[in-house]
């Protein structure tokens, strides 16, 4: 039987490079200059508004802005209403560049920055600096269409070493940009709008994708906020703030896709820009730019040769390097924790708006079947106090307890020693007093789990098969022998089967077009001592 090999042709995300690096970040925020002096800091949050990814040579540029709030206890005159709660917030950049020595520009970047914990120093009265720890991973790939060879046949098997590999074909991918228009009213029982002192929008959740002949439907939720000087009787300028929700459903045109293939999608849409306008003192209009990239693939099982133990052939091999997804997961848990009020401290009277929950400094650890998500519940109470009527009245009170949480996400096919990437968030915090000293914090989680398995391994991705010899003496040319072409040959094959080039063996056998030669034809080539196994 000739020896014969099959192959099959897929596009990949090829990893190029990778890493993980952590960061603390400060930044000095000052009060705004129609609030009062700070007395103390009851509670600092932050989150991540924008983030911006650019591949450079050699590495990836990361540009973060994070947006602070900071809630507090006035430091305010004798004769005014004493320990009122007030509110500001604004933004911490944060720029670096993550060191990935094989990256260039124009590969794509996926990153995913966590802030892991938040701390605070009170600098005066007008001034607090905030430090934020990040968790930054960036990971470069290019997509590469690869030959991979399947199976030689012809050989004993035993005479190939195959890898199981599961991957991802790419099907398409395409990036669009679109603009999410809206309106949201100010609620009934805000007070109406004077000025717009700034605006947010964030994607909740996951977007919903639907595969149809040509392009993936991409559905989801923008919540947009706006933080606004009010118009009263008084004229007191008071900030408040009020929010809304809009939906957007787009088609991400990919020609290549079939609503009836067995396809996986990835979506990743961002928030690039947002502006608003002034309606009325009612509403406030929304002009949300979005960027919406979505990859489609296949998962696919492929078995390819990796080595060839045989004088019959020779391949040509190149270097994998991917990420096989092995599965991935997500579940819900209710964390239930109490929150108990130390001594020192007043009674609670009254649980104020603003108590929540904060997850921190997750981790992620993949076991046989699945993914371990260990991690800390920051649970915060803001309360009114209960005190005696000859003291001051209503003071606010702030107070916190950690809770650990544990839980196992299935994956199946997961093993130990595999990587996991973990996302954990807080959906939803309720309260309730159980008594004067304690206070039930109910939070429930969103936990996301992938388990991937990186690869890297030389793969066969092309043979040259080594064709019969007849001894027979060339016409004159003892040194030659004939060469018969079998099916599949190319004039490069033979010449780098036989350490010689094109124009000689086109020169010994006056070849009239090199690139046309035919099944059966006899050539003239250097007499080779071959010994071939297999």
């Amino acid at each position: 039987m000739a020896v014969q090999c099959r192959d099959r042709t897929v596009r990949v995300e090829y990893v190029v490079d990778e890493d993980t690096v952590r960061e603390s970040v400060s930044g000095e925020l000052t009060v705004p200059d129609e609030k009062p002096d700070i007395e103390r800091v009851l509670e600092v949050t932050t989150e991540i508004s924008t983030e911006t990814a650019t591949v450079e040579e050699g590495g990836v540029d990361l540009d973060i802005e994070l947006e602070v709030g900071v809630l507090y206890v006035a430091d305010v005159p004798e004769d005014d209403p004493q320990q009122p709660v007030h509110f500001f917030e604004g933004p911490v950049s944060v720029s670096n560049f993550v060191e990935l020595p094989n990256a260039e520009p124009g590969m794509h970047v996926i990153t995913d920055v966590q802030i892991i914990r938040t701390s605070s120093d009170f600098i005066d009265e007008r001034t607090i600096e905030v430090t934020a720890t990040l968790r930054k991973f960036a990971k470069v790939v290019e997509f590469r269409q690869m030959t991979i060879v399947t199976d030689i046949t012809g050989l004993e098997h035993g005479l190939i070493d195959k890898e199981l590999l599961r991957l991802n074909d790419v099907i398409d991918e395409n990036v669009i940009t679109e603009v999410v228009a809206g309106e949201i009213d100010v609620p009934e029982e805000k007070p109406p709008i004077e000025r717009i002192l700034r605006v947010q929008g964030d994607l909740i959740g996951e977007p919903e994708t639907t595969v149809v002949d040509g392009a993936v439907i991409v559905e989801g939720t923008i919540e947009g906020g706006v933080v606004y000087v009010a118009a009263t009787d008084e004229g007191d300028q008071p900030v408040h703030f009020f929010e809304g929700t809009f939906t957007f459903s787009y088609a991400v045109d990919v020609p290549e896709v079939s609503e009836a293939d067995d396809l996986s999608v990835f979506t990743d849409v961002t928030v690039r820009q947002i502006t608003a306008s002034f309606v009325d003192d009612g509403t406030t209009g929304f002009d949300i730019v979005l960027e919406i990239f979505t990859k489609v693939t296949e998962p696919i099982q492929i078995e390819a040769v990796v080595d060839v133990d045989s004088d019959k052939i020779e391949v040509e091999k190149e270097l994998l390097r991917v990420e096989e997804v092995i599965g991935e997961n997500t579940i819900t848990e209710t964390i239930t924790g109490n929150v108990n009020v130390p001594a020192g401290k007043p009674d609670v009277e009254r649980i104020l708006a603003g108590t929540n929950a904060t997850v921190l400094n997750p981790t992620a650890t993949v076991q046989d079947g699945g993914v371990l998500i260990d991690g800390e519940i920051e649970g915060a109470v803001i309360y009114v106090a209960d005190v005696p009527e000859d003291e001051l009245q209503q003071p606010v009170h702030f107070v916190e307890n950690f809770f650990n949480f544990s839980n196992f996400v299935d994956v199946s096919g997961a093993e130990e020693g595999m990587t996991a990437y973990a996302n954990v968030s807080v959906v939803n915090v309720r309260y309730s007093l159980l008594n004067q000293r304690t206070v039930e914090l109910t939070t429930t989680l969103q936990k996301f789990a992938k388990v991937v398995q990186f690869r890297q391994l030389e793969i066969v991705t092309d043979c040259i098969a080594v064709s019969p010899i007849v001894d027979e003496p060339c016409e004159d040319r003892p040194s030659y022998v004939v060469y018969v072409v079998q099916p599949g040959d190319t004039l490069y094959k033979i010449a780098r089967r036989y350490g010689t080039t094109i124009d000689a063996i086109v020169e010994a056998n006056d070849i009239p077009d090199p690139d046309r030669i035919d099944v059966g034809q006899k050539l003239c080539i250097p007499k080779k001592i071959i010994d071939p196994k297999g």
